[in-house]
This record gives structure tokens, C-alpha cells and sequence, in this order.
């Protein structure tokens, strides 16, 4: 059976027909997330909007990872930072705490506009977990695959994220070789594949890469340029009654 594979930007790409969904945010909501699977974490709730972050973390007790404009407000426990989770997160896990409240300008907001669609599956995804989740995307049978990169504000081209979506179908292509790629699927994997030998220098002289060096997080940068470190599969189901999303390790 020929897998078709898409690649789409925003919200709006969310309208492409398919039967999973793969949302690419390298820097850094997938990453962050990937890696707090990673590390122990068993679930992440993730909500659109900082008011609802808030409430929802202080009434559950848990620590909140949020940015606004890449930028860490003040009630946040945590940036939305793989580096940030790395080097806090023990504490947290060490004291059988393991939930998270997360929430961003793109990438959890994307999510969260994914999983209103009613699909099974909606898996997120980065360089950092591609295999992983190219693995389940073959596994699960599927015979349309949209990956939907969040892009810079859900609005701005991100060649990190082009980058994500094609070391994604790079993994996809290793377990399957009978996929259709779509056009801008094929210019994401041509991307990756020039990218992969320098991908740190592309994403620290991204638009985003810049924001997240502003901000003390450069660290963050190298993390996300790493390919396949973590397993971990995040699965994306909605939140009832919240409009968010909540996210757990796919078992396999």
C-alpha cells in the first residue's frame, strides 16, 4: 500500500485530509516535550492560553513550562526549554511529581487546534525523536500522513522546523520505500539532507535560533540539533472540557 506523506504550515494546514498528524515545532515545543518524555514525565497537559496554563497548573500542583513571544513569564515554573527540563526536572520526578503544564505561541497552540480534528493519531515530533516517531507512523498503517510544522508564530517561515519535517520522512523512507511525497515534502527532505552534516549553525542562525539565544538558551539550540537522542513517541489527545491538549508516551 503507497503511504502519502504532506508537509503543511499553521493552523490552516491542518485542513489537509489525513489520517495522522505530526506536529513539528523544533524550537522548542517538541523538543521540550520529547525530552521530558524522555527523562520520565508521563503526562504533559498543554493549553492555548496562559490564563488556562495557570489555573490549571496551581489547581493540579504541578509545574508550569511556559513562553510567551519566546519569552518566560514570571508565573512560569520553567521556560519552554529542553535544557530548562533537563537540569530542573530531576527535582520535580525525584518527589514522584510527574506532570506538566506546558504552554507556547506555536507549537502548543498548533496542538491543540490538532487534536479538535478527532483523529487517532496526532504524534509530535522533532529532530530529536524522528526515528521514533517514523516508526509509529509506519506501524500504525496509515495511508496519508500530514506533518504540519508550527513555523514562527504560527505565521513566519522556520527552517528548523522544514528541517524537522524532513529528517521525519528521512526516518519514514529508512522503514518504508513505498511513499508518495508530496512536493514540499520532497523540498524538506532535500533540506535536511543538505542541512544534517552543519544542522546546529542552521538553527542558531534561524529566526527562532536568535530568539532563543536572546533569551540565555542557547543550549537549547544544541539539544534540538541532535538527531534521534530520545525515543520517547508524544501522543496528543484532547483535554475535555479544557480545550487543550494532553500528551503521553506512545507505549510500543
Amino acid at each position: 500500500m503507497m503511504l502519502r506523506v504532506h508537509v503543511t504550515w499553521f493552523v490552516k494546514g491542518l485542513d489537509v485530509e489525513a489520517d495522522a498528524l505530526a506536529i513539528v515545532d523544533v524550537l522548542r515545543f517538541s523538543t521540550t516535550v520529547s525530552m521530558a518524555l524522555e527523562m520520565g514525565f508521563k503526562t504533559i497537559y498543554v493549553f492555548p492560553g496562559l490564563g488556562d496554563a495557570i489555573c490549571f497548573a496551581r489547581a493540579k500542583k504541578i509545574p508550569l513550562l511556559a513562553e510567551v513571544g519566546g519569552i518566560k513569564p514570571s508565573e512560569a515554573d520553567m521556560d519552554n526549554s529542553p535544557s530548562d527540563i533537563a537540569q530542573r526536572g530531576w527535582t520535580y520526578l525525584s518527589r514522584g511529581v510527574d506532570k506538566l503544564v506546558i504552554r507556547t505561541s506555536a507549537g502548543g497552540v498548533l496542538t491543540c487546534k490538532a487534536v479538535q480534528k478527532e483523529l487517532d493519531s496526532v504524534f509530535v515530533a522533532s529532530t530529536v525523536n524522528a526515528r521514533g516517531v517514523a516508526e509509529a507512523l509506519i506501524s500504525g498503517g496509515y495511508r496519508v500522513i500530514n506533518i504540519v510544522c508550527a513555523g514562527v508564530g504560527l505565521e513566519r517561515f522556520a527552517i528548523e522546523d522544514f528541517i524537522g519535517a524532513g529528517a521525519l520522512i528521512h526516518e519514514i523512507l529508512k522503514v518504508n520505500g513505498n511513499v508518495e511525497l508530496s512536493p514540499v515534502a520532497v523540498a524538506a527532505l532535500n533540506v535536511f539532507r543538505s542541512a544534517v552534516a552543519r544542522l546546529q549553525d542552521f538553527m542558531r542562525l534561524s529566526e527562532s535560533g536568535k530568539i532563543v539565544s536572546s533569551t540565555g538558551h542557547r543550549s537549547d539550540i544544541e539539544i534540538a540539533s541532535m538527531l534521534n537522542i530520545s525515543r520517547a513517541i508524544p501522543c496528543a489527545k484532547p483535554l475535555q472540557d479544557a480545550g487543550g491538549a494532553i500528551i503521553r508516551k506512545l507505549e510500543t
